[in-house]
């Protein structure tokens, strides 16, 4: 008996693997890339939210201390008079209210004094913090750096 040798692929066969083989690959760098892209996408929308969250951030900040200058009276009314216009209401416009559901004429009210409004105080200046500072990335030029005690010298004390 003979032994059989290695077995032949057949020509269409092999072809056919090889394709497949490619197509895989293909397949696999396609995958590759468009993982790649989004990674890239989402770099990009995350760092758009971060800018959007630190301006918010401020603008809750500034509302948060102008809510605060406000809620003094006489902030109220200061800003009442002067940006609104409303003043203290006068004889005519004032209207009692508990005679007039008894059927009663009222007579007229008393004139309510006018106080001038005292000056608001300054709103306290809030602390804010000095940004991180951060490194420069490129190192000083020769010239600029600083430059190195001499090692043979002799030392000058100085007193």
């Amino acid at each position: 008996m003979t032994t059989p040798g290695p077995r032949r692929v057949s020509a269409p066969r092999f072809y056919a693997y090889w394709l497949l083989a490619l197509g895989a690959a293909v397949a696999a760098f396609c995958s590759y890339i468009h993982v790649r892209h989004r990674a890239i996408e989402l770099g990009y929308d995350l760092a758009r939210e971060r800018a959007a969250r630190v301006r918010l951030e401020g603008e809750r900040r500034d509302l948060e201390l102008e809510m605060a200058s406000f809620a003094a009276p006489t902030d109220l009314a200061r800003i009442a008079r002067d940006e609104l216009g409303l003043d203290t209401p006068g004889d005519s416009q004032v209207i009692d209210v508990s005679r007039s559901a008894r059927g009663a004429a009222s007579p007229p009210a008393a004139p309510v004094p006018r106080v001038p409004a005292a000056p608001a105080p300054a709103p306290p200046v809030p602390e804010i913090a000095p940004a991180p500072r951060v490194a420069p990335a490129v190192p000083a030029p020769a010239a600029m750096a600083p430059a190195e005690p001499a090692a043979a010298g002799p030392r000058e004390s100085g007193g």
